[in-house]
């Protein structure tokens, strides 16, 4: 049986307009608003293989070209991986979908790498952060007005987005590689029994135990990855 595929995604979106009285914090009412926010584009690829998947509203075809290419890629992935996703990228993608009067895409693991990060105890939890200091490169270091720049329809701007994107999805499947087996919650994506949850291997090894209140649990240790899962339960007494 073929490997898990594991769709490596993010967006980028365009912020919402809205009237306001002064610079401070402040309540915007519905009334106030002028634009919503929306995505502009996408990167994507998946986990192991090299051709990587950018879409966006300015290019041929337009949204409804850009959100039909990313509502196929999450139908034919197994999981997705993000960061920040399960509270902002997902959400953002199935809105986008439903205003596009599409159909809901098949249902698929969800692997959030910002929730192992905020695990880690680092200073920061940026991506920009995090993978300079796993060794992976930097993200392109931009600013607001990139933003600006694109909605404005300036095509060096746009040249930047897509480069900004996809460096972005590029950084992330390496930070996945390099936590994957800090992981306790990765989901289970592979057909074989007894491999390891996260990274399919059949090379594990049985490693002593751990005691809860009520059990004795096997604690199995894999030989490829080096993630640590959970073996046979023993109820205790």
């Amino acid at each position: 049986m073929s490997k898990p595929r594991i769709l490596v995604a993010d967006i980028e979106t365009a912020p919402g307009e809205a009237y306001i009285w002064n610079m401070g914090e402040q309540r915007i009412a519905l009334s106030m608003l002028k634009t919503s926010p929306r995505m502009l584009c996408y990167a994507a690829k998946y986990v192991g293989e090299k051709e990587v998947y950018f879409r966006s509203e300015w290019e041929y075809g337009g949204r409804l070209r850009m959100l039909n290419g990313l509502w196929e890629l999450i139908a034919n992935a197994d999981a997705t991986l993000t960061y920040n996703g399960d509270r902002f990228d997902l959400p953002k993608i199935l809105g986008e979908f439903v205003l596009a009067k599409l159909p809901p895409p098949p249902p698929v693991a969800s692997i959030d790498l910002l929730k192992t990060v905020k695990k880690l105890g680092l200073i920061c939890n940026k991506l920009a952060f995090v993978s300079p200091l796993l060794g992976h490169g930097n993200k392109i270091e931009t600013d607001f007005s990139l933003w600006t720049d694109v909605m404005a329809g300036k095509a060096d701007a746009w040249a930047k987005m897509k480069r900004y994107n996809i460096q972005d999805v590029k950084l992330l499947e390496k930070d996945y590689k390099t936590l994957r087996p800090y992981m306790t919650n990765h989901p289970y994506l592979h057909s074989k029994a007894g491999c390891c949850p996260n990274c399919g291997s059949n090379k594990t090894q049985a490693r002593g135990q751990r005691r809860t209140r009520s059990f004795w649990i096997d604690r199995i240790h894999c030989q490829a990855c080096g993630a640590w899962s959970q073996g046979t339960r023993r109820k205790v007494g």
